[in-house]
């Protein structure tokens, strides 16, 4: 028994080789020397050969060129069809789409059991990659005509995961699950007896996984996460494994795992690398690695990603329904810092991405957030906008006021220094002339009072040779010390004061003193290079404050102009 298992597994062994030399020597061949070979042999190494492209569609035109040669229509189907699947690899669904028009043209009067079905299958998937939802509905429609003739299972197990798919982006989610369950039985009995079934089973579970993540199941989507990365690492190809490590990164986010759900984001980009990109997955992860980002409080590379969402939805034309929520963000973020610019560029653009979306998805509106449908976008808009123009007419309000403002102030500090001026040369004129000293130390007239006469004028006197002394630039100077000091009666000296000089004793005082100060400034240059404060110091006053208030009471101009214009005048 020994020997002739031994002998088995020789031969295997040989036959293995064989076959893979044959292959390997097929695949160095050029295109036109290629059609001698089998479909089968063509057909297998293209298969074999997804990962390169140059290879692939060296063996598609062979097939197809074969088929022409030999007028085998449904070959020739079939080389249109593999071509086109070349081209999805891309992608490039233009042509795609120009290949399987013709697989179907070819094929649909031919009553066969595989095409053109599974050309209006592929379309279907073409258009559901660009989000054209009604073209998908319409392409699974005549393929669904032509099963119903054939009753080819495969194709109608094809058509029921597309049409999961197609109500996951709608957003019935449990329907989808619904659909899927029954596709996953299906594909779970082929793959266990016929491996070739093995990319049908795992996207199947995939796509499972997918719209648990949609209803926020994340414990359900975790254990088919799980169970679907064992069955992609298993295959040799393991083409699905990187959407499979994003749809982890999605559990992980759900189950507010950042850290692994980053990790798995950025392996998933990682096994990508090498593969071409599907705009669908770089729009998602870009998706979620923004809402990591925001949740790490990172709002900088949040918003970047973000924005990369975007960029890719309008350049690649890639509207799917989900696409909103990462608007919503935008809206939110810009709304929360005040950003009435921002937030309404990015209302804008949800606004076409929803009327793009709302042409091929009529009842899609229920998944929607109440808070960004359309008619309230529009109203938020119209709120911004309204909401700038106020600012700008508060704006622009504010700046005529306060032009306004400033114009009369301007007229008024002019028409103040005119007054000013005109005051300044009163007093210049006033204190120039020397009958001004007999204003300001009054006539001995007799008054009508009780004091003796003869005290009046003794009183009188003591004021002349007390102003004449100048003995009123002394500090501290009250009534009582200076009735003192003059030999006289307080009462008596305050009331002639009162009565001769028509003025308060403080008002007195301070007079002579200013008057003082307006001849010193006058006359001495040394004088007016003091400052104010010693100027108040040298003629009496305690403080600065006290000596501009009189000097401003007395000649209705403050000190310092009255310098200024001294200074000008070079007086």
């Amino acid at each position: 028994m020994r020997k002739v298992a031994t002998i088995i597994i020789l031969f295997l062994i040989i036959l293995n080789y064989q076959q893979i030399h044959s292959q390997k020597s097929i695949s160095k061949k050029s295109t036109h020397s290629l059609v001698s070979e089998r479909y089968e042999n063509l057909f297998q190494i293209f298969e074999d050969s997804k990962n390169d492209i140059e290879t692939a569609e060296r063996y598609a035109k062979a097939f197809l060129l074969k088929a022409k040669k030999e007028n085998d229509t449904i070959k020739k189907a079939e080389g249109y069809y593999l071509l086109a699947r070349m081209l999805c690899r891309i992608p490039d669904y233009d042509k795609a789409s120009i290949y399987l028009d013709s697989s179907i043209t070819v094929s649909k009067d031919k009553n066969d059991f595989v095409y053109p079905a599974k050309s209006h299958i592929l379309k279907a998937n073409i258009n559901g990659s660009q989000s054209k939802y009604q073209q998908v509905m319409d392409e699974l429609g005549k393929a669904n005509g032509y099963i119903n003739i054939t009753n080819n299972e495969d194709q109608k197990y094809e058509i029921k995961y597309l049409f999961s798919l197609l109500q996951k982006n709608l957003g019935a989610y449990e329907k989808s699950i619904e659909i899927l369950k029954e596709v996953i039985v299906y594909y779970e009995k082929k793959y266990l007896v016929d491996k070739n079934y093995e990319d049908d089973y795992i996207l199947s579970l995939y796509a499972y996984s997918s719209a648990l993540n949609y209803l926020k199941r994340a414990d359900a989507a975790d254990v088919i996460n799980k169970k679907n990365t064992r069955l992609s690492l298993r295959s040799k190809d393991s083409i699905l494994y990187d959407r499979i490590l994003l749809a982890s990164a999605i559990t992980h986010y759900l189950k507010k795992e950042y850290k692994s759900s980053l990790d798995s984001i950025q392996k998933s980009k990682k096994v990508a690398k090498s593969k071409t990109k599907r705009i669908g997955t770089v729009v998602t992860t870009n998706y979620y690695l923004g809402n990591i980002y925001l949740e790490q409080g990172n709002n900088e590379l949040a918003i970047k990603h973000l924005k990369k969402v975007d960029s890719l939805a309008f350049s690649e034309k890639y509207f799917p329904p989900g696409l909103r929520k990462s608007y919503e963000l935008l809206i939110k973020f810009y709304k929360d810092k005040n950003d009435a610019s921002k937030q309404l560029f990015y209302i804008d653009r949800l606004l076409i991405a929803d009327s793009i979306m709302d042409n091929d998805v009529k009842y899609l509106s229920r998944e929607m957030n109440a808070e960004y449908t359309t008619p309230n976008l529009i109203l938020e808009k119209q709120r911004i906008i309204d909401s700038l123009e106020k600012s700008k007419n508060r704006t622009i309000s504010v700046f005529v006021i306060l032009s306004i403002c400033l114009l009369l102030l301007f007229l008024w500090n002019r028409k103040k220094q005119k007054l000013y001026k005109k005051r300044f040369q009163e007093l210049l004129e006033k204190t120039s002339s020397p009958e001004n000293k007999e204003i300001l130390i009054e006539n001995d007239q007799p008054k009508n009072n009780t004091i003796p006469e003869d005290v009046v004028q003794d009183i009188l006197l003591k004021l002349e040779k007390f102003e004449a002394k100048k003995g009123y630039l002394k500090k501290n100077l009250t009534v009582v010390k200076l009735a003192k000091q003059l030999d006289t009666n307080s009462k008596y000296f305050s009331k002639v004061i009162n009565t001769y000089k028509n003025k308060s004793f403080t008002n007195y005082i301070n007079e002579l003193r200013i008057y003082y100060a307006i001849e010193e400034l006058k006359i001495n240059p040394k004088f007016r290079k003091y400052t104010i404060k010693a100027i108040a110091n040298d003629i009496g006053f305690n403080t600065t404050e006290a000596f501009s208030k009189s000097f401003y009471k007395i000649t209705n101009i403050f000190p310092s102009f009255f310098i200024k214009e001294l200074e000008k005048r070079d007086l």
